[in-house]
């Protein structure tokens, strides 16, 4: 979705005491009296909202949310229908001005729909409004940067549009059928897996909708051995894929690769069970190609735990996460750019405590160039960041500066010519649009400056325009 928002989150304090390379001690988000299950976290200007949901009793569950900004902040409600289950929220910007759309599962009809509510700017909430009410379960939504949301239903995979102008969805399509199964939206692909005897095709598609019609292009099949399940992939910047993995009668193992990419990477243990992956972009920005952070449940202490592996040439390598007494699931990663010049990689999990579910957090820090104190002492500037309408890059340098804007898949968003400034000093100020003189979406973007044979590059944060 367009506008689905990729801004500036701190969830703890802003990194003067930040520890770079390294995991911190893990948090509770949640309270340890209920079941708090099926965490999403959505970015929302300086802050960042966490929906889940609290099962009251065994037939009642409600939806939460809480802001988190520099401190775990305090929990609200969404709504709650006695004797109805809302679960499995999911969220995210559609169009500017209009809030947030919130997703959910409930099982207020005959089987499981899908419908969705708007929180407002104000605060206020809308009421429910239907996004599939098809015969059978409505499961496994998955949402995209490009107003799009895919699920599952009855062996079917099904998408709608968001459409600008009628602020509303358009009538779910079938993408395909007969035995589909785990959509995800990868970068501006949707891709699902199908059951093949002993083996499994693996379907990305690019989906475009105009005019009431659907059109697929790029379509790319490729077939694994084995079972496969449990999709997950990197957020939208990002083409890595990885999946659980069944062969035969051996433990389930995980398989990673890159969208549209004939390489597959297998990890799998004699011994143990991997299952429930999750998979993040590492990103450097002096360096073309980088794998990515990979995270995933594994009963090697004899109980579900959390395993974190951070790309190979950073430490701490491998390691378990969660470490308490108690089986652990559903690991979920999320980036942020607390500063310019490092970023934040960000794991949350569910874990049973004291016999109910509570929601972790974790988060990894690491520079994006150079040493902390070379970002620190650079001659370079960006402010205000994170910016609405506009914000000035300042920089050193003698010879002429072209100034370019990059989103985080490394596409040319605008160029700007610096001026001259004083003493040295050249400054270009971006409005937040691209060439074409539209705004961009919200969200993190890179500035490269390129003067004669040098270049520096920061992050830079983009605030939703109100």
């Amino acid at each position: 979705m367009k506008n689905f928002v990729f801004v500036l989150l701190a969830l703890f304090p802003h990194l003067l005491k930040a520890q770079f390379d390294e995991w911190m001690p893990i948090r509770p988000l949640t309270d340890s009296s209920h079941n708090n299950r099926n965490a999403f976290l959505e970015r929302v200007a300086s802050n960042a909202l966490l929906f889940w949901d609290q099962e009251l009793n065994q037939t009642t569950t409600q939806l939460c949310y809480k802001y988190i900004n520099y401190t775990v902040g305090d929990m609200n409600v969404l709504f709650v229908k006695p004797g109805v289950r809302l679960t499995n929220p999911k969220a995210g910007y559609y169009t500017q001005g209009t809030g947030l759309k919130i997703f959910y599962q409930t099982n207020e009809g005959k089987d499981i729909d899908l419908k969705y509510v708007t929180l407002k700017d104000d605060g206020s909430i809308s009421d429910p409004e239907i996004l599939s009410d098809l015969p059978g379960n409505d499961i496994n939504l998955t949402i995209s940067e490009y107003g799009m949301a895919a699920w599952e239903n009855n062996g079917k995979i099904w998408v709608s549009q968001y459409l600008y102008e009628s602020k509303s969805f358009s009538i779910p399509f079938t993408v395909d059928s007969a035995g589909v199964y785990s959509p995800v939206f990868s970068s501006n692909f949707l891709t699902y897996l199908k059951q093949n005897g002993d083996s499994t095709f693996v379907t990305s598609v690019r989906l475009d909708y105009y005019q009431g019609n659907w059109t697929f292009n790029n379509v790319e099949i490729s077939s694994l051995l084995g079972e496969c399940s449990e999709l997950a992939a990197t957020e939208p910047w990002g083409s890595k894929l990885c999946m659980k993995n069944k062969i035969g009668m051996n433990n389930p193992g995980l398989i990673i690769f890159d969208n549209g990419s004939s390489g597959f990477q297998y990890m799998s243990s004699p011994s143990y069970s991997y299952s429930q992956p999750a998979i993040c972009l590492y990103l450097q920005l002096t360096k073309s190609q980088a794998p990515g952070f990979l995270a995933y449940v594994s009963d090697s202490l004899a109980q579900n735990e959390i395993f974190a592996e951070s790309p190979t040439w950073q430490n701490p390598g491998l390691q378990n996460i969660s470490q308490w007494p108690g089986d652990d699931r559903n690991p979920q990663f999320f980036s942020s750019f607390p500063m310019s010049y490092y970023m934040s990689v960000n794991l949350i999990w569910e874990s049973e405590r004291q016999g109910f579910s509570t929601i972790y957090f974790t988060q990894y820090n690491y520079l994006l160039g150079g040493t902390k104190e070379e970002q620190k002492n650079e001659p370079f500037s960006v402010n205000p960041c994170p910016f609405n309408h506009e914000t000035t890059i300042r920089f050193h340098a003698a010879d002429d500066t072209k100034v370019r804007i990059l989103d985080l898949k490394g596409q040319e968003i605008k160029t700007l010519i610096a001026q001259k400034d004083t003493d040295g000093w050249q400054k270009a100020i971006w409005d937040g649009t691209n060439n074409n003189g539209s705004e961009v979406p919200a969200g993190s973007y890179i500035i490269v400056c390129c003067t004669g044979n040098s270049t520096k590059s920061r992050i830079i944060i983009k605030n939703q325009r109100f």
